[in-house]
């Protein structure tokens, strides 16, 4: 694995390449989204495709977030405090 270092100075475990990959997706996913509202698909069309962006937006989001949320708490309580606070007033 390849270390990433945030704009904060965290260390994430996760591979880079494998997130990068996860990211690269869900853009495809938003793109054929774009094409469809913009070319006036059927809503039954529409939707499942909103339901998979939501998907891998909140599973990208999660490995992020839980990532993130070990790599915090092994260096500072508080920012982990932060993180933790920030994500329950979503």
């Amino acid at each position: 694995m390849i270390d990433v270092y945030t704009p904060r100075g965290y260390t994430l475990g996760m591979s880079h390449k494998l997130m990068e990959n996860r990211l690269r997706r869900l853009e495809g996913q938003v793109a054929g989204l774009r094409e469809k509202i913009c070319s006036d698909a059927p809503c039954d069309v529409v939707v499942p495709q909103f339901l998979a962006v939501k998907g891998a937006f909140n599973a990208a989001f999660e490995e992020y977030v839980k990532e993130s949320l070990a790599e915090c708490s092994a260096k500072d309580s508080k920012k982990r405090d932060q993180l933790i606070s920030m994500l329950i007033k979503k």
